[in-house]
This record gives structure tokens, sequence and C-alpha cells, in this order.
């Protein structure tokens, strides 16, 4: 195919529009994904100028055959559909077809047998895991979820096991290949290299009929060709028609592919001529990247072939050149480690400490005592004498000696010795290192700008699938000049929860602690649209460092949560007049505890949402309030009476106000208290005196109060 430049590439693919025929979602993926940021945009352009790279034309006969290693997630409510002999065959038709090696590469047209092209890359399942385990290679995940959807950041969901699905290995150093029930006829989506998906995303997602050459594959696409054309994707190969609907100014930037009009479907019978290739030989409908049946797929050609190579030498790729993950692991009989820790790690809230670890057996005798130390920093080493029984390749989480730690970002290591009073056959594995940070509290009252520039101390955000979160902004700002942003808009998916946390603060014996903040938010969907699903804000309020969170009653989408009432599918930047200024009363949630406050995005694929000048006060409680429990107020009253708690009254069925004929004239439940008040508007009734009681379970109190205008 004629190469056209970079730029008309990426505008090809900008505008490309979806069918229902298209069996691959990688080109619509990458659309969405190219869309999100210039910085994704950038690395695209980049990677793609390395793809072209020429490269001496012997290389495509000569190059070191690289072995790839592949982990296979089989993610499905029935996941033993897919069989072991199923993802063996897959990986059979894959050797074969990237060494030029398939029995039909006989069927190319003899015109084109001089450019079949062998790509020296062969699969071998893992067999050995990221923390140096023995496997077979495949990972088998229940799931409750019918179906993942390609459109949503090429199947994300797939890709994390909190939304349903297996969570990758390193990418580095395996190619992780998802089998799902994908939604919507689709075949499969992969991601291209470059780092244009976050790295806990990088791989291949095949549905579960077209993978493989046995067991669930059936149809036109059961000789296993789908994952052929996937992974050509994720090796740097464009579909061989360029993406351009027909227009014939497309490009698969590949110099020996003829150019190509549109996809092609079925088998149809060679020579195919179209109008962007109007003489024989045609087009290359048998290409592993066109769209044609798995039966009419043959061959990749040399020019191909270097791109593929060429995208191996890319940062996203090269680490599968040299990975140990397809070797066998040499099992010793006396090896420990620690495989993780799990305290102290990330933020931590308190000085002191408890370490956690997982101690492994990686060794095939029956461990029974091991010591255990760890080390903080630079300082004194600490032991432990562990005894117990574990089995070959078990594992149990070990409480070790606690210690108290200081303000900073500080390395904790923990390492093992002497397994069953012996010496440790392979000490290579056997620590594991970890970073922990400790802040000090911020102070009451206390506000936060961003005027730093970046998150501030004592500031932490959870970012569970490694894509678009909480970021500091200067593009706007309701003081100052910066704000932090969370760019929904971007995030082409439905469901991922973004956490930004405060430091923690002491709430004291504050009679009350409020939360204020300037927020601004947009949508690209019309408001009154019925059934749409909406970004969410939500603050809660953390007293375990993030362990378990509590609702404090904001939560807001669509309608109640936007600044700018016009939808727009350009990227919000809201104006100085687009912003709105929140309170969320905190006393009953922070009094007299630790707490970190917490604000929940959950996007939904609207647009962005910005935060600024995020401040916690304390504020005193009327004396009267605090000593009788309940105040009534203003008395005398013109319009709006208040009735305010100071706990939150638990044994309280309703409220009341009642006239001096004993007539009701208003009543609330429970449920009509926000934020410890009732209010009520009696702005319509006349002048005099009324009665407020109080309904509890046992007991009911009444107060006297008079409307006099």
């Amino acid at each position: 195919m004629r190469t056209a430049t970079l730029l008309l590439l990426l505008s090809n693919l900008i505008w490309l529009p979806a069918t229902a025929q298209r069996k691959c979602g990688t080109a619509e993926a990458l659309q969405q994904q190219l869309q999100s940021d210039s910085k994704t945009l950038l690395r695209y352009r980049q990677t793609e100028g390395e793809l072209q790279r020429a490269r001496p034309s012997h290389l495509g006969k000569t190059a070191a055959l690289v072995n790839i290693p592949v982990v296979v997630h089989i993610v499905m409510k029935d996941p033993s559909l897919v069989t072991d002999a199923q993802v063996l065959s897959q990986i059979q038709t894959l050797n074969a077809d990237y060494r030029a090696a398939n029995a039909d590469r006989s069927k190319v047209p003899t015109v084109w047998q001089s450019l079949v092209g062998d790509a020296q890359i062969e699969f071998t399942l893992a067999q050995r895991t990221p923390n140096g385990d023995p496997t077979n290679g495949i990972v088998r995940k229940v799931t409750t979820r019918d179906n993942f959807n390609v459109n949503q950041s090429a199947a994300m969901a797939v890709k994390h096991s909190n939304t349903g699905g297996s969570d990758a290995w390193d990418y580095t150093r395996y190619l992780n290949i998802w089998v799902c029930v994908l939604a919507n006829n689709y075949l499969g989506v992969a991601t291209p290299p470059g780092n244009v998906y976050p790295t806990s995303e990088e791989g291949v997602v095949i549905t579960y009929t077209a993978f493989g050459t046995t067991g669930t594959a059936s149809g036109n696409y059961n000789l296993g060709r789908t994952a052929t054309h996937e992974i050509g994707h994720f090796l740097g190969l464009i579909h061989i028609w360029g993406d351009d609907d027909g227009a014939c100014t497309g490009t698969d930037n590949v110099g020996d592919t003829p150019n190509q009009g549109n996809n092609t479907y079925n088998c149809p019978t060679f020579p195919v001529t179209d109008a962007c290739s109007p003489t024989a030989p045609g087009i290359m409908f048998m290409n592993y990247m066109d769209y044609t049946n798995d039966a009419c797929m043959y061959m990749f050609t040399s020019g191909q072939v270097t791109r593929m190579q060429n995208a191996l030498a890319t940062p996203s790729r090269a680490g599968l050149t040299s990975s140990n993950g397809g070797q066998p692991v040499n099992q010793k009989a006396l090896d420990i480690g620690v495989e993780t820790v799990s305290n102290p790690l990330g933020k931590v809230c308190v000085t002191g400490q408890t370490p956690m670890v997982v101690l492994k057996n990686k060794g095939t005798n029956v461990l029974t005592s091991a010591i255990i130390r760890y080390r903080v920093d630079n300082g004194a080493e600490v032991s432990y004498n562990w005894t117990g029984s574990l089995s070959s390749l078990q594992s149990a989480t070990v409480q070790l000696p606690a210690f108290n730690t200081t303000e900073g970002t500080h390395n904790f290591v923990a390492y093992t010795t002497a397994p069953n009073g012996g010496n440790d056959e392979d000490v290579a594995n056997d620590s594991s290192r970890v970073t922990f940070r400790y802040d000090n509290e911020g102070i009451i009252p206390y506000n936060e700008g961003f005027e730093g520039g970046t998150t501030p101390y004592g500031w932490t955000v959870n970012n569970a699938d490694n894509s678009f979160t909480w970021e500091v902004t200067e593009a706007a700002a309701k003081s100052g000049g910066y704000s932090i942003v969370m760019r929904n808009l971007g995030y082409a998916s439905n469901g991922p929860i973004d956490d930004l946390l405060s430091p923690v603060f002491d709430g004291g014996n504050n009679d009350s602690v409020f939360l204020f903040f300037d927020i601004a938010a947009a949508t690209q969907t019309n408001t009154n649209d019925p059934g749409n699903v909406w970004d969410t804000l939500q603050v809660l309020v953390t007293t375990d460092c993030g362990k378990t969170f509590t609702d404090v009653g904001y939560k807001k989408w669509g309608k109640t949560l936007i600044t700018r009432t016009t939808p727009t599918s350009a990227e919000f930047v809201p104006t100085a007049s687009e912003w709105r200024r929140d309170s969320v009363d905190l006393t009953k949630y922070a009094r007299n505890s630790k707490f970190r406050v917490v604000f929940r995005n959950t996007t939904n694929y609207e647009n962005n949402i910005y935060l600024d000048n995020i401040s916690v006060i304390a504020r005193g409680v009327n004396p009267n309030l605090r000593d009788k429990g309940v105040l009534i107020r203003p008395n005398p009253f013109s319009s709006t009476v208040y009735v305010d708690f100071y706990e939150y009254p638990t044994e309280l069925e309703h409220i009341g106000i009642y006239n001096v004929s004993g007539r009701l004239v208003r009543r609330l439940p429970l449920s009509g208290l926000i934020n410890n008040r009732f209010t009520f508007d009696l702005v319509n009734e006349p002048n005099g005196i009324y009665f407020v009681k109080l309904f509890y379970k046992n007991k009911v109190r009444t107060f006297k109060i008079v409307k006099a205008q």
C-alpha cells in the first residue's frame, strides 16, 4: 500500500465509523484513546515513527528468533469451557502463522509468494509466574459478567479483577491474552505499542468462540486467525486497507501491501480488484490483517515483518524479547522467600507500624521453620523466628515485631534465612522491598488550593486501573492558578473509581467539623436524557487510613452535579462563573476521630470535574444546643424554624408542628433530618402559638414557639 503521512493515518482513525460487521475493535478503541489527551497522541506518533524506520532488507530472513511467553486468562462464568487443549491449539496456530509455516501458505497467489514474510517469532505458554513459581501459563477466572465491551478502553474491564476480570501479568515480560465473551459480536481487540494504554491493560482480548481450533471455536473463525490478527495489532500492524473506509488515501504504512479500499469479508476468489487497486492482481485479501474468514487468511508480507520487528525494539515491547517467562523453573529442595509486604505500604496514617509479610515456600521440601528479618531504611535489623508447616508453593501471612516511623518516605525490606535450619538454595528470591510514607497531620482550619502545581503534601490518589485519575492542572482555577481535575471526558469507560484522599485530620473535641470546596463540572450528554449513567462525585470519610469508608451524605451526578448546564463534547474548562461552593457537615463522622476526607469519582464517560479551595474548618456550637441536646430557633420566628440536634437522634421517629388548636400543620420523618437539622417553612401560617413535638420510640418532648411578624 502506498505510504501516506502519519498525520493522514491519524485523521483517518479519528473519523472512522463503527459498523456492526467489523470483527476487530482495535481501530475503534484506538480512536477513543488517541482523543483522550495530547500526551497519548504524542506517544503514538513517536512510536509510529519507530515502526516505519527502514531496516536492511535481509533482516526479515535472518533476524534472531524471538520467543514470546504467553499467559492466557480465561474469564468466563464457566472458564472450563475453554480447555487446555484449545489453548494449545491456538499457540500452535500462532507459531505456524508467524513462522510462515502454515499449511495453507501454498494458497498464496504466485504473484505474491515472494512477499511472504517469516516474522521469526514463536510463542510459548509461560512456565513461570512473575514471582518465579511454576505455571502452565493458563489462568482461569470465574466472572459474574455476561460479557465485556470492546469500546470501553479496549475491553479494560476484563483486565482487572475488581471489574470482574483477571489482572495482567507483567506486560514487559509476558504477552497477556484474555479469552472471554465479547459484546456486540466483536471477535477481538488489541493494544498497539507505544504505551497508548495503561501498562496494566497491554495485551490482546479474544472472544471465546474465535480462539484456537477446537472446543468452543466455531463457524468462520475456528482456525485461530483472530489471535493472529490481533497480535499483529499488538506488534504494530494496521488493517491492510488503512482504515480509510474506501477513500484510497489511507495506509497501513507498509510498502509491499497493495492499496486497498475497504475490508474484505467471507472467502472471495482470487483475483479481487477494487477502486484502489483496479487491475490484477488487485487486493491482498488473504493477508492476516484483512477481515476474511480464517480459512482464507494465509500470510504476512516481508514489509509487515519488518514493522513487527521494529515494534519489538520499542520500549513497550522490548522486554518480551529477553523474558525468562517461558523458561521452566528449576525448583530447589530448600527455597523460601518473602513474596509480598502488605504493611507498611504506600500511605500510612500512624507512626506505630506492625509489619505484615507473606512467607512463600518456593522449594519442594515441607517448610517448618525459618528466620524472617526486616530493616527500615538504614536502621537496625529486626529478626523473627517463624515456625509452622508449609507445603511446596504454599504461603502464610506472618506478623512481625512492630516499629515506630517518622515523617517522610521510607524503604522497607524483608527477607528470609535458615529454612528448616539449613541453607537457602536460591537466595535471589529471598527478599521483598516496598516504600511507604508517613505525613504529619493536617491542622484544622485547613485550606488547599493546589497552588504548588503538584499533588499536595499529605494527599494521595487511589488509581486502581492505572488509567486516568485526579491530577493537578493549571487549565482552570476558582482562584489562583491551579485546581485538581478528574478528566472523565478522556475516560472512555463506565464504572472505574478514582479516590482523592486528604491528609489525616484530628476531629478532636470540636463541636462541629465542616468541609467546604469549590466545584465545576459538565456533561456531554443532555441531563434530561432518561436512563443515562452519569459521572458521580461522592464525599466519604475514612477513619482507618482507607481500609473502610463512610458515606457522609454527599453524592451528586447529572443535574445535581454540573455547573455548566449546556452539554459539551469538547474538553470542559470552566469559566470564572462556572464554579459552585459546596459544603458537608462532617461532625458526627469526624468529631473525636482521626479522619481523612475522600473525594470519590465514578466515571461514566461524561466530562471533567474540577475541585479547588478545599477547606476543613471547626465551628463552635451554641451552648444551649450542647447543654440541652436540641435547639429550636429562632423563637419568636417570622417564617422559618430550625430544629437542631447536638447528637444524631437515633430513637426519634418523627417530628410534628401543631397549632394552638392541636391541628398538625407540618410533619417530617427522621429521614428528613439533614446534617442534624430539620427545617420547617411556616411563612404561610398565621401568627400565634405553635408546639413542636418530638416523637421518640418511648417518649414525646414538646416545645412552645411563637410566630410574630
